[in-house]
């Protein structure tokens, strides 16, 4: 009985928490040319493909000049409960339209500030968290370019595991496409592993077709 009035107040809280602007999306997912929606949640995906649209959002370095695709990704939770996804299992599958396609996995934040800046560091990447710790990640001595750029990356970036109920959320993945945005039109994104978590019953899988996105993002 406990352990169930201390889940209800784990959601009442989370409620709280969607309310607020920092959690809700400005679009709404349903209304993007490239979106997957069943059980209640609406994943889609906004893939940026113009030099403008990034320095828009990045400034004065972005992951375009690496040939690396950022993709705004949107969860919009219909269902009263939360769910929890697994954001280390997105994956972007691309290839030459009428070729075979591959998977990718999705950078770090500083795994992309690396290729950048052409500063690719030998050491091993920490695991991504769930959730930010406190006091944000530790600062580096790979100069103020870098570090500017990796909190930029760091704080557009999807960083939290859990969807709250009846809410919008959403964050950028990134995918090393060596600058083939040309190959959109043949590619989807993958969202493979989200469970509710009161009863921890899988949802299915969702599958985003990129091809009408591409179109209508390079119109932008």
């Amino acid at each position: 009985m406990l352990n169930s009035r201390l889940a209800w107040a784990f959601c009442l809280s989370l409620g709280s928490l969607a309310a607020s602007p920092f959690l809700r999306a400005q679009s709404d997912p349903a209304s993007l040319p490239a979106h997957d929606a069943h059980q209640g949640l609406i994943v889609s995906a906004d893939p940026y493909v113009s030099a403008e649209r990034y320095t828009e959002k990045f400034g004065k370095h972005t992951p375009y000049d690496a040939g690396i695709l950022a993709v705004e990704v949107y969860f919009r939770n219909d269902n009263d409960k939360p769910i929890r996804v697994n954001v280390d299992t997105v994956r972007l599958v691309i290839g030459q339209p009428g070729q075979s396609r591959q998977k990718l996995d999705a950078l770090s934040p500083d795994g992309v500030a690396d290729l950048v800046l052409h500063e690719a560091s030998r050491a091993p990447r920490p695991r991504r968290l769930p959730l930010p710790l406190p006091g944000g990640a530790p600062r580096t001595d790979k100069g103020k370019d870098w570090n500017q750029l990796d909190a930029t990356l760091r704080s557009a970036s999807m960083d939290s595991d859990i969807l709250p109920p009846n809410a919008t959320t959403h964050g950028f993945f990134y995918f090393d496409i060596g600058h083939h945005y040309d190959w959109l039109p043949n590619a989807h994104l993958e969202v493979p592993d989200l469970a509710f978590m009161l009863d921890n019953k899988a949802l299915f899988f969702f599958e985003v077709d990129l091809a009408s996105a591409a179109t209508h993002s390079s119109a932008r």
